[in-house]
């Protein structure tokens, strides 16, 4: 993961008025989490910290880093004009122009497959049950089934949006 300065970047100049406002917020909300990211992994590096619970923080943690990665690309889009430019580090803007119907072809099909997994994760979790007392199964079987859930959010998302114009 790049390092990102704890420090919040001044606004480029030619921002909007609202741009610039949602730029400053979105950087020192960037700031702000570098500390309680840093928190955590002390924590899950700590010795003391018992197993089970450094493998939980660190799952916290990967989640933290890569909320922070976004927010930064975002803040990087705003910065470049909405995401127009080349910047690697920024988020892309949606494309202009026809939908893209191969790739709808295969996000229909990657979202038949994440909602039968969906089924599958609720069924292992039932099954899985007798353990939430005594392991982490359930709970990450249950965390996996958030993902999915994200995953279909995004799938759908992607389907319904990619080529299409954006209404600006």
């Amino acid at each position: 993961m790049k390092e990102i300065s704890e420090q919040p970047a001044p606004p480029p100049p030619g921002l909007s008025v609202t741009d610039e406002s949602l730029y400053r917020h979105l950087s020192e909300h960037v700031s702000s989490e570098a500390e309680f990211i840093a928190a955590y992994r002390e924590l899950a590096e700590a010795q003391d910290t018992p197993a089970a619970a450094r493998y939980l923080i660190q799952l916290v943690l990967e989640d933290e880093e890569r909320h922070h990665r976004i927010l930064h690309e975002i803040v990087t889009a705003i910065g470049t004009g909405g995401g127009w430019g080349n910047d690697a580090d920024a988020v892309p803007d949606l494309p202009y122009g026809p939908p893209d119907r191969a790739l709808a072809e295969v996000t229909s099909r990657f979202l038949a497959a994440e909602r039968a997994d969906q089924k599958q994760l609720r069924a292992l979790r039932k099954e899985l049950r007798p353990y939430r007392d005594s392991s982490l199964w359930a709970l990450l079987l249950e965390l996996m089934e958030h993902d999915t859930a994200k995953h279909i959010r995004m799938l759908a998302f992607l389907r319904n949006h990619v080529g299409l114009q954006p209404n600006r």
